[in-house]
């Protein structure tokens, strides 16, 4: 499912507002709620859609009773529409050039006015679910289409039902709930395949940004950030960045430069000299002195000069050093994907040994300590058959999940990982889950092998 760039083609196929009083429709009352579609067969919709609504009804009915009170003028609401429909215009050129956040702002003020317009609402919607703000966004559409049954706003309401988004909505959810759990690489693993698949969604940039500016990696933050900037120009977050530098500026206080003492201590001597020689008027003494002083100064200048050698061949080292470390670095990281490999292929082995305990016990190395996707991966799924194949159904429906919910349809085992956890499900007695599953292997592989009739006759059953 690829919601920004669907969200994006219609914010550019939204209407603009006509900006003449004369055209302005002064509605007084609003019959909405005790027009309520009563062929909805599902009660819980219907309420839902009465309280939206009533609730829109009376915030709409509050705001007259003030006007009311300020001024008696048949023009007074037409006054405060027209001023809404210039908001929604000006959001909607400013989400056209990309500072959502401003464009936000002032759809919601537009609400503030004129609750119950339908292209405001609608904006609303677009806005807020290019947030990542599921709940708000569907309601803003659900409302719309209370007021008008438009087909915007029903298309909407269908995405968000269904199951597909179902299936998005688990993945965005473990992102989530992995940060809480501290296991950022999964998380970081969700994110960027969402990234990858949807780049126009504003939320997953900055919890990446906030993600790598917790686990210390300035260079992967300052690149979402970036990514951030050019979806949404004037996020807030930014605002926050440049008053954590405008601090600590401040803090940072400007070193003084040492003074260099040695002119101070040339002039000393050679006042002390003169007075010396203006009390001892000997010529021969003050010679003496002057060639004293020039040997010391001579003195001084060798030192310096070895001095200056000497930081040289510190710097030569420091960079010998700096050359071995990144060398060694190279090397660890090697061995480190070395390790992964020489493990991954003696858990396999052990797996088809038969010995599936000390395998499992391998794989969830790999996966708790291991630096590559590759390897982390097939630990994954690996983990999910074996324990499934010793009778573990609940650390298999856990590994099976987490491959998919970490993973994306062009991984290896992504659809099979959807069939084996249908199938399990279905063994175990839990068709409900099993047939989720098996919509969701087809909404987001439907080109699938598994998609058989197998599937298709458990998708059948009641």
């Amino acid at each position: 499912m690829i919601l920004g760039k669907i969200i994006k083609k219609d914010i550019k196929q939204m209407p603009r507002k006509i900006l003449d009083i004369s055209l302005v429709e002064d509605n007084k009352s609003d019959l909405t709620f005790f027009n309520i579609d009563e062929e909805e067969t599902n009660e819980t919709l219907k309420a839902l859609k009465q309280s939206y609504v009533t609730n829109n009804y009376k915030e709409e009915t509050i705001l007259n009773l003030q006007n009311t009170l300020k001024s008696n003028s048949e023009d007074t609401s037409k006054e405060l529409k027209l001023e809404s429909y210039k908001r929604y215009n000006n959001a909607l050129d400013l989400s056209l050039k990309g500072y959502l956040t401003s464009a936000y702002e002032l759809i919601e003020k537009a609400i503030e006015i004129n609750p119950k317009d339908v292209d405001i609402l609608n904006l609303k919607g677009l806005l807020t679910l290019l947030k990542c703000d599921f709940a708000k966004a569907f309601e803003s559409f659900y409302t719309a289409m209370c007021y008008g049954n438009n087909e915007l706003s029903r298309k909407y309401v269908d995405m968000l039902s269904s199951d597909e988004f179902k299936v998005f909505l688990g993945r965005y959810n473990h992102s989530i709930r992995f940060i809480n759990e501290e296991m950022n690489q999964e998380s970081i693993h969700i994110l960027e395949n969402m990234i990858d698949d949807d780049p126009d969604l504003i939320e997953p940039y900055i919890i990446l940004s906030l993600i790598y500016d917790k686990i210390g990696n300035v260079k992967k933050r300052e690149h979402y950030l970036s990514r951030l900037r050019e979806v949404d120009k004037d996020n807030p977050l930014f605002e926050n960045k440049k008053e954590d530098k405008e601090e600590k500026k401040e803090d940072i206080k400007p070193k003084k430069k040492s003074k260099n003492s040695k002119p101070f201590l040339i002039f000393g001597v050679c006042l002390l000299l003169a007075l010396g020689a203006y009390h001892m008027y000997s010529k021969n003494k003050i010679d003496k002195l002057n060639e004293k002083l020039s040997n010391h100064e001579q003195e001084l200048d060798k030192a310096d000069k070895k001095l200056n050698e000497k930081e040289q061949e510190i710097k030569e080292k420091e960079k010998e050093l700096d050359n071995a470390k990144s060398e060694n670095k190279k090397e660890d990281t090697q061995v480190i994907v070395s390790d992964e490999e020489t493990l991954y292929n003696k858990a396999v082995d052990e797996s088809k040994d038969k010995n599936y305990k000390e395998a499992i016990k391998n794989f969830e190395y790999i996966v708790s300590q291991g630096k590559s996707k590759k390897y982390i991966s097939e630990a994954v799924y690996q983990l999910a058959l074996l324990n499934e194949k010793i009778g573990n159904d609940d650390e298999a429906v856990k590994y099976y999940k987490k491959y998919i919910n970490t993973y994306t349809k062009n991984d290896q085992y992504y659809d099979d990982a959807f069939y084996q956890l249908g199938m399990l499900y279905y063994k175990m007695g839990d068709l409900k889950n099993a047939k989720n599953t098996f919509y969701g292997l087809k909404n987001e592989v439907p080109d699938s092998m598994y998609n058989n009739s197998k599937v298709n006759d458990i998708l059948k059953e009641k």
